[in-house]
């Protein structure tokens, strides 16, 4: 049972982001307020939105399990998230010349409707998923307080999810996003020099030895094509590009991103060393608790209870800012593509809420029903799905490959995503080859003929007005 210091630290730090969630909400007064906050974020705010947004339960509580059970082989999450948010920023200028809400509309511009309408599902679909992997990760840190059945435990964090998200949008976000940042950097960078200090050489050395330290463990499907599927994911991701949009300048997004990278970086790999030392701490554990039961077995009272809030607070930041993001696609992008009834700017921000509702519902009944999913298994799925239906879409419109004839558009947008789960659930097991490698093949390619088509259809078109003219 935690103790009285533990509720304590534990109550002041939500308490301080509740206080900033509510300064976020006096802020909204319109939906760009709540979507991307009408571009008013300094770098700082960039940074502490992707932090916030990207560091979540699969960071963390994901890497620590996946580092207790496989080894340093759980960097990959962290490694190719930080090395894509990088990306973003680098792109920052060119993604704010797009004049777009949602990566969607970009596609519908570019590729046409029947591509936008395909982009907004699977991408909603893949965030979904990992909004469920979110409330997973959750469960720990809140079973501390009591044993009860599961359906009371993911209760809690749907509910701070909904809080969070629900006051004050994407502005909310960014301003708790900020605050958790800071106080996450300076609790894992404390625990990064103890355990600095703890471990002697003769560890690494066995850990090396007895393999790991590998950043490749075949059995454990972790490798080189799971940190691809991170950069994709990331640099297709709603969440992600929504702190680029609603920036100040293309320099403020660029800094805050780069900024935002390396910090992730940095957290995986801490996440990751304190997986290692648990297992060789204490072997018994479920591998889920390696990070919850470091802090409580590990560290004073008091920085045990602040560090369940940050943690828990980043569980809830990443699973709003998906969530909000899962809102704005499907709000703008399907709902008002159909409908005029809800464009009225007070009714559009109440269908955005009402989605929001909706989405944690719905993530809520699968963790009742599944709750012993490896968590970063569901997130490199997230990942793929949402890299594999718009990441080459995307890199051909930033290379300037285009025009693309529209059908094969739709193949490649449509086509992927449905290819990567049937792979996924059929073929991987037997093939061993990761849905990234053959779902994205099929994207450029498609895209690729698409291109072809309709350049020699340009041409022939000239041929002809040629030999009108002759």
């Amino acid at each position: 049972m935690a103790s009285l210091p533990f509720y304590i630290c534990f109550m002041f730090i939500l308490f301080l982001t509740v206080i900033a969630g509510i300064a976020a909400k006096r802020r909204v007064k319109k939906t760009s307020d709540f979507t991307n906050a009408s571009g008013s974020l300094t770098s700082g705010m960039v940074a502490g939105a992707l932090v916030g947004g990207f560091v979540g339960g699969t960071s963390i509580v994901g890497t620590g399990e996946l580092a207790f059970s496989h080894g340093l082989a759980s960097l990959w999450f962290t490694l190719g998230g930080g090395v894509a948010v990088i990306l973003l920023g680098l792109f920052a200028n060119r993604f704010r010349q797009l004049q777009v809400e949602t990566l969607p509309e970009l596609i519908g511009l570019q590729y046409g409707s029947r591509a936008q309408l395909g982009s907004s599902i699977f991408l909603s679909l893949g965030m979904f998923i990992q909004v469920i992997a979110q409330i997973l990760a959750a469960l720990p840190f809140v079973s501390v307080f009591w044993q009860t059945h599961l359906s009371i435990l993911a209760l809690i964090p749907a509910l701070l999810i909904i809080a969070y998200v629900w006051a004050g949008g994407f502005m909310g976000a960014s301003i708790v996003g900020t605050l958790k940042t800071i106080m996450l950097v300076m609790l894992l960078l404390g625990t990064g020099v103890w355990l600095w200090a703890s471990i002697d050489g003769g560890t690494y050395v066995r850990w090396w030895q007895e393999g790991r330290l590998d950043l490749v463990v075949p059995e454990a499907g972790m490798g080189w094509a799971q940190g691809a599927s991170m950069v994709v994911g990331i640099f297709s991701t709603q969440a992600y590009l929504q702190p680029i949009f609603a920036s100040r300048s293309a320099r403020e997004a660029r800094s805050g991103a780069i900024t935002a990278g390396m910090m992730i970086i940095l957290i995986g790999l801490v996440s990751a060393w304190i997986g290692l030392f648990m297992y060789d701490a204490h072997p018994e554990l479920t591998p889920r608790e390696a990070i919850p039961q470091f802090f409580l077995m590990h560290s004073p009272d008091w920085l045990a209870g602040g560090a369940y809030a940050i943690i828990l607070l980043s569980v809830v930041m990443t699973g709003a800012a998906l969530t909000l993001s899962i809102a704005t696609i499907l709000n703008r992008d399907v709902i008002q593509r159909y409908t005029s009834r809800f464009r009225e700017d007070a009714r559009k921000l109440a269908v955005s809420r009402c989605l929001i509702l909706t989405i944690i519902a719905i993530s809520y009944a699968i963790v009742c029903w599944d709750d012993q999913a490896k968590i970063l298994h569901w997130a490199f799925l997230a990942m793929t799905l949402r890299g594999v239906t718009i990441f080459f879409p995307v890199v051909f419109y930033l290379f300037h490959i285009h025009p693309i004839q529209s059908n094969w558009a739709v193949i490649a947008i449509w086509g992927a995503p449905v290819f990567s789960l049937l792979w996924t659930w059929w073929l991987m097991p037997v093939t061993g080859i990761d849905p990234i490698v053959v779902s994205g093949i099929w994207s450029a390619l498609a895209l690729l003929a698409g291109w072809w088509y309709w350049k020699r259809e340009a041409r022939r078109d000239l041929a002809l007005k040629q030999a009108d003219a002759s």
